[in-house]
């Protein structure tokens, strides 16, 4: 999956409730955050919010009060899992996103 894929994936799931964590070596998470989904550009409460004056895949996100940026992060490779996606990024350090898998009914 490329970078571009992964952002509109997390893109569809603005507003709605994701977990997740940051990993260095050994799979153990050295942070780990649940919340909603937003997009830096639509969070008001940000000091860092832009405004938003067309569709752009900068990569930047927000779950409470963590935030996250994919825009120039050094993105070796993205994989899909299940009910979410992992970025392996230079160094060995992995960030995990997942999403409660989806209730019949549910629009994706």
């Amino acid at each position: 999956m490329t970078l571009d894929e992964a952002l509109l994936t997390l893109n569809d799931r603005l507003g709605q409730e994701i977990t997740a964590w940051v990993e260095v070596a050994h799979e153990s998470p050295l942070l780990i955050a649940t919340g909603q989904l937003e997009n830096w550009s639509h969070d008001k409460s940000s000091s860092l919010a832009e405004p938003a004056h067309h569709f752009d895949l900068r990569g930047h996100y927000s779950i409470g009060d963590a935030r996250f940026d994919l825009s120039d992060a050094p993105v070796e490779m993205v994989s899909e899992r299940t009910n979410g996606l992992t970025f392996r990024i230079e160094g060995g350090v992995r960030l995990v996103v997942t999403w409660p898998p989806a209730v019949e009914g549910d629009l994706v």
